[in-house]
This record gives structure tokens, C-alpha cells and sequence, in this order.
């Protein structure tokens, strides 16, 4: 009984450490992130009317090099936020010494009769908008 009371403490403790170098990575100070092309509404995903949210998890080195790990949303718009966040340029201004960061990355897929629009907020949020493409295909429940 003893043992298990003394235990908790160094649990804690290791916790407590893992979180704190944890949330400092997920920081990502002072870095720039470039992209050539934006990001994509798959024709797919607008003609079968999928929408919804993708999560990925990404990894930021202080190389500049990135990678998307999906943790949810439909996998044919995931698929698509994964090929754009993989295709980042990630540099850090010279006053800034370049810091990993792994952030979590939300994109709002949403049909809208409007035009096409992308919302960005790297790399925490993107919201991509866009009209559904019409076809003879009946509706998936």
C-alpha cells in the first residue's frame, strides 16, 4: 500500500513533465508556413455531398519538414487536407531559432451554393467552402 502511495507522486510528476514538453512544442513559434497550391474540395466529396471536419494530427521538424497524421473525418476529404498540409514550406525568420512543433490541424469541409472560398488560420484551422457538383447520382443517406 505504501509503495502504490509513493508511486503516485513520481507518476504525477512524469505527467506533469510530458505535458509541459508537449505544449511547448505544440507552440510553433515564430514559423511561416508557404503553400503553392490551396487547398482542394475534392469533385468527389461535392458530387456524393460529403462534407464535414478532418483532424490531423501534424509534425513540424526544425528542418522545415512536415507530415499529417489523419485521426478522424471522412477519408476522401482527409485524404485531400493530408496531400495539402504534406506540401508545406515551413521556414522560421533568421531572429528565430527554428523549434519542432507537432499542432493539431481542423479543416472544415462545408457545401454552400456560393462561390469556392478557403478560410485559413495555419496551422490550427481551414475552413473550405464550395458548391456541391450536381449529377444524375441519387443523394447517399
Amino acid at each position: 500500500m505504501i509503495f502504490r502511495m509513493a508511486l503516485r507522486p513520481a507518476s504525477l510528476s512524469l505527467l506533469l513533465f510530458a505535458c509541459a514538453t508537449a505544449c511547448t512544442a505544440q507552440k510553433c513559434k515564430g514559423m511561416e508556413i508557404k503553400h503553392d497550391s490551396p487547398i482542394q474540395y475534392p469533385n468527389a466529396a461535392r458530387a456524393a455531398k460529403v462534407q464535414g471536419e478532418v483532424v490531423l494530427q501534424i509534425h513540424i521538424a526544425t528542418d522545415g519538414t512536415v507530415t499529417a497524421d489523419i485521426t478522424s473525418g471522412p477519408s476522401v476529404l482527409a485524404e485531400s487536407a493530408k496531400r495539402f498540409v504534406e506540401n508545406w514550406t515551413v521556414s522560421w525568420p533568421e531572429k528565430d531559432p527554428p523549434t519542432a512543433c507537432a499542432p493539431v490541424l481542423r479543416v472544415s469541409y462545408k457545401l454552400k451554393e456560393d462561390t469556392f472560398s478557403v478560410k485559413e488560420k495555419l496551422p490550427t484551422h481551414i475552413l473550405v467552402e464550395a458548391p456541391p457538383i450536381e449529377t444524375n447520382e441519387p443523394s447517399p443517406r
